[in-house]
């Protein structure tokens, strides 16, 4: 009898056996399920984590970096727009400029906010570009109202630094000034405001080629009628920025790539120091 009922007891086990295999293939492939979604979270997790921590490293080494920091964009070439006077000086170092000028206050500063600076009231000594340094503002000196003390002034400055150039426009009253110092020799210096001021050493090939014209002291305006001497006044004013690239440097040819990330230094001039 207990073997009937032993093999009732296994008939019934198998034959409810493929309904048995089909419940575990669903139990596994929920857990295959499971598991590939509890991985696919994870490898989410752990690259949005990744990606975080390397943009805060990223934002650490631009903070960290001078370079990076200072660098200058290429708007600061608009902000510079065209100066209407400045000196191109031989050197490498701002600070001795600096020094030379006798800066008061005295600030480092990238070009962008030396040349607002400019603009406003101080003079701004930018970083060297290709061997020269240029100075800018609203405080270098004006040749047309006392060209004797301007002489003196800028006597100093090539005194202290060397190699000095200068140049100066006013369009609208078609007054323009260009000069060229060796030490405390000037080298080539021309002035024009409603007559020659100034004319001092031989015309140079640069100014020739580029047709300018400098009349001697005794050649002043009143001689010439102002349909004659207009147009040529224009034309030297014009060619002023060629006459800086023959001679040193023309601001306006200045490219994003010189713009160095070291700063130069504003500040207001007081007096010359040699």
């Amino acid at each position: 009898m207990w073997m009937d009922a032993l093999n009732q007891t296994g008939q019934t086990f198998f034959s409810n056996r493929p309904l048995l295999e089909g419940e575990l293939g669903s139990w596994l492939w929920v857990l295959v399920l499971v598991v590939l979604a509890s991985s696919l979270s994870a490898f989410l997790v752990t690259y949005h984590l990744m990606g975080r921590h390397r943009r805060r490293e990223a934002m650490a080494a631009s903070l960290k970096s001078p370079r990076r920091w200072m660098q200058p964009s290429p708007i600061t070439l608009a902000a510079l727009g065209q100066p209407r006077r400045w000196m191109a000086i031989r050197a490498n170092h701002p600070e001795t400029i600096r020094r030379a000028l006798g800066l008061v206050n005295p600030e480092t500063c990238h070009w962008k906010e030396g040349l607002q600076r400019a603009a406003e009231r101080h003079l701004f000594v930018s970083p060297p570009i290709r061997g020269w340094v240029l100075v800018f503002g609203r405080d270098v000196p004006v040749p047309f109202d006392d060209i004797d003390g301007f002489y003196a002034r800028m006597r100093d400055i090539g005194l202290a630094l060397g190699e000095v150039q200068y140049f100066c426009m006013d369009p609208v009253h078609q007054s323009h000034a260009w000069m060229r110092l060796m030490g405390d020799k000037v080298v080539r210096a021309y002035a024009w405001a409603d007559q020659t001021l100034w004319q001092e050493g031989p015309f140079s090939a640069a100014e020739a080629c580029l047709g300018m014209v400098c009349y001697d002291y005794a050649e002043d305006q009143p001689m010439f009628a102002s349909h004659e001497i207009d147009p040529i006044l224009d034309h030297n004013l014009s060619q002023i920025h060629g006459l800086a690239a023959r001679w040193s440097l023309d601001p306006m040819s200045v490219r994003p790539s010189d713009l160095a990330a070291e700063c130069g230094w504003s500040g207001e001039w007081h007096s010359v120091r040699a």
